[in-house]
């Protein structure tokens, strides 16, 4: 016995040891680094169903194999060597590994020809004209600059705040817009909340409009399919334009054009511009490619230090550069000391050069012969003293986030107001929170200074390059960003003592692999951290497995009653009846549970404004009721005939004959075999996604698509999947002990054991 069990684990343990550790890749394939090696059956590469990308390989790499995936599962299996190239959007692609994707790298060169990216539109609509209105909305949005700042927040500055815009009260019509929800920064979830480029240019469009908007999730499957048949009124989901598409529905004018790259495992050359040796020195940098902020003087410094230093590229902001540093697009970010220290904080992969390039200090800057500047200093002075501005490093650089609170402006100001213009993308020294506040180090010092002098202070934010400027033409009093003071600014502008003593360094990638690695502990609370707890998606996690049970459970009941009554048809000696119910039963079982699912949403109830958990319902019940019958009717068929002849010679009827002597035997044998049914029908359910509900699997995805985790949100679906179907399996198994005769404990009257 010993011996057996012992070879039943051992499968199980090589199959968890697959699951935990597979994948290791395909071996002896050189590294890509042009399009065109790809074009070779040797070669794997994932495309998007129905994407621009899916059609491009098709043309322009006719020879690759093709896997069809969905975004975080084609970069998942790039990064882990499953497959050999993902093709895809590149602004999306650059989007993901500026948030966390490692191990991968882009191709320079595009697949393809650009193509537009437009808004799609119903052919059957009810909202007449709606083309044209959505074509004047569009241009009104380039002509006032909308459209550019819209794509400068969310796309290259990765600002994910959506603006307030404020919602119709007494609408004209109502719009149905479709989106994906899964492709960040365009359509996805922030916590239960939907958000991004394409959810403000809905809002917009829906306020345009005067017009109520609900917005559907689709998988890019689906979507093209939801507004050919009408169950939408357009789509604006990054959906690009392609011919294919065009001959099922037509689109707007074009908003942006979208480039489609190619996305490969970073090889050795991806380490940097010195062919991955590492940097040993600044001398090193030579023929580095820097990342520098607008208005900043780096480039200078950095040429004072290493001469050859010519390639600059130079950026609006510092999550920019740190974008473009972990994108491959440059090699080195010359940045201040704490903004350099607190990117690495947040970004796995990045490490600080250990050589500064230049020491450095900040200081507040005021127009020339500003009276604030002498009380400005001689306060400053006060609190290098009293160690006030030591408890602001100690508060504003480290890692308790809670602490990080603005001083509130509680006294009365009787000296005046600051005009106070501050950069908001140097945290920690200056930046906006979550919520859009104004936090730093350098405003909440420069709030007690003001209080200390009894001013308030009026905040504004403003980029960088335009604070000196800002204070040139008398709008502000006084500047600051991490600020450092130079000569060449002290020309323009007047500066107080420093109020903080840094070094201008480099910011590079960590190519030895070593810096950020986590242990298993560490990076399994990391895990649970990003999958539950950051922008409560615990939430989200609580409403799938929600809507999974409601489903599961309703489909179980409707399923069952349409199940008896289809086995009665079956039985009846009425021709007609008992063929019908036959067909159904036929029909059911032969088609696919998920195409008969979109054939139900799209087809049948395609034109009736009806929800997805509905339609899942009626689909999974029909489904459940073909295969329950057939238990049913098999159990019932295994009863001896005799004692129903025999129940009626004793005068039962045939109801009581039925219900009394037949079905109680029945249910003791198709009521096991029914429960196996009901559990693969839950577990069935994960396919709801394909028309638009947000079932246990669908938010697992938007998960993953927020987390760039390919292993903890399957595993903790897997897990909650498995917690329902065991819940349900017992509640069955306490419903099946009160139904079935054998059962139940009997007790025979008027006899005695002596």
């Amino acid at each position: 016995m010993k011996l057996r069990k012992k070879s039943a684990i051992l499968p199980a343990l090589l199959l968890l040891g697959i699951l935990l550790f597979g994948g290791c890749g395909k071996q002896g394939k050189q590294q890509i680094t042009a399009v065109e090696q790809l074009n070779d059956p040797n070669y794997t590469v994932g495309v998007g169903d129905g994407t621009a990308g899916m059609f491009q390989a098709e043309e322009y790499l006719p020879e690759a194999e093709k896997a069809h995936m969905d975004s975080v599962t084609g970069y998942m299996a790039v990064s882990q060597g499953k497959i050999d190239a993902f093709v895809y959007d590149r602004v999306m692609m650059e989007f993901a590994i500026a948030n966390g994707l490692t191990g991968v790298t882009l191709l320079e060169e595009a697949l393809g020809e650009a193509t537009d990216v437009a808004v799609g539109i119903s052919p059957k609509t009810k909202i007449e004209g709606l083309t044209e209105e959505i074509n004047r909305f569009l241009e009104e949005l380039k002509a006032d600059g909308t459209l550019e700042d819209m794509y400068e927040r969310w796309i290259q500055k990765a600002d994910g705040t959506m603006p307030d815009i404020p919602k119709p009260e007494n609408p004209d019509c109502k719009l149905k817009i479709g989106t994906t929800g899964l492709v960040q920064p365009f359509s996805y979830y922030e916590g239960t909340e939907l958000t991004g480029y394409d959810i403000e240019m809905i809002e917009r469009f829906g306020a345009w409009m005067n017009a109520e908007v609900e917005i559907k999730t689709y998988d890019y499957g689906g979507v093209i399919a939801a507004a050919e048949t009408g169950e939408i009124d357009c789509i604006m989901a990054n959906l690009n334009v392609t011919e294919e598409r065009r001959q099922h529905i037509p689109f707007s004018d074009p908003i942006y054009r979208s480039e489609t790259a190619v996305m490969v495992a970073a090889g050795p050359e991806a380490a940097g511009a010195n062919g991955g040796r590492g940097y040993q020195a600044l001398s090193d940098f030579a023929e580095a490619r820097f990342g520098a902020l607008n208005g900043t003087i780096v480039d200078e410094m950095v040429q004072k230090r290493i001469e050859d230093a010519t390639d600059f590229s130079f950026y609006n902001s510092v999550p920019d550069i740190v974008a473009a540093l972990k994108a491959n697009r440059i090699d080195a970010a010359p940045l201040d000391e704490p903004i350099a220290r607190l990117a690495v904080a947040k970004n796995q992969g990045l490490k600080i050069f250990e050589e500064p390039v230049e020491t450095d200090q900040y200081g507040y800057a005021f127009p020339k012969g500003s009276p604030l500047l002498q009380q400005f200093n001689e306060v400053i002075a006060r609190f290098w003293e009293d160690g006030t501005i030591e408890a602001m490093k100690e508060k504003w650089l480290g890692a308790d986030d809670s602490v990080k609170t603005l001083t509130e402006q509680d006294w009365a100001g009787e000296n005046g107001t600051i005009r106070y213009y501050h950069d908001d993308t140097h945290e920690p020294m200056t930046y906006l929170g979550n919520s859009g506040e104004p936090l730093g180090l350098e405003i909440d010092l420069l709030l007690l200074i003001a209080r200390e002098l009894d001013y308030q202070v009026e905040l504004t934010a403003c980029e960088f390059s335009s604070l000196i400027a800002a204070l040139e033409s008398g709008k502000a009093d006084v500047a600051s960003g991490s600020m450092s003071i130079t000569e060449e600014r002290m020309k323009r502008v007047d500066f107080a003592d420093t109020h903080y003593d840094a070094a201008l360094v480099f910011l590079i990638r960590d190519d030895t692999g070593t810096v950020g690695e986590k242990g298993f502990w560490a990076g399994m609370q990391e895990s649970v951290h990003s999958t539950f707890v950051v922008e409560g998606r615990w939430r989200l996690i609580l409403s799938g497995l929600g809507v999974t049970v409601l489903i599961s459970v309703l489909a179980g009941v409707f399923g069952l009653l349409l199940g008896f009554l289809l086995c009665m048809m079956r039985r009846t000696r009425h021709p007609l009846a008992r063929w019908s119910a036959a067909v159904v039963v036929r029909m059911i079982q032969g088609t696919p549970m998920v195409v008969f699912l979109m054939i139900l949403y799209y087809v049948i109830f395609g034109k009736v404004d009806i929800s997805g958990i509905v339609v899942s319902v009626i689909g999974f019940s029909v489904n459940f009721g073909a295969y329950s019958s057939e238990m049913m009717r098999s159990g019932i068929e295994t009863v001896d005939k005799g004692q129903s002849e025999a129940a009626l010679a004793m005068g039962y009827t045939k109801m009581q004959t039925f219900w009394k002597i037949v079905f109680p035997q029945a249910a003791a044998n198709f009521i096991p075999v029914l429960k196996g049914e009901f559990i693969s029908m839950v577990k069935m359910t994960s396919i709801v996604g394909y028309i638009a509900v947000q079932d246990l699997t669908k938010v697992s995805d938007i998960i993953r698509s927020r987390t760039m985790e390919a292993f903890f949100p399957l595993i903790v679906t897997a897990i909650l999947y498995f917690a329902v179907a065991n819940g349900m399996t017992a509640l069955l198994s306490m419903a099946e002990r009160g139904v079935l005769p054998k059962r139940k404990k009997r007790t025979v009257k008027g006899v005695r054991m002596s």
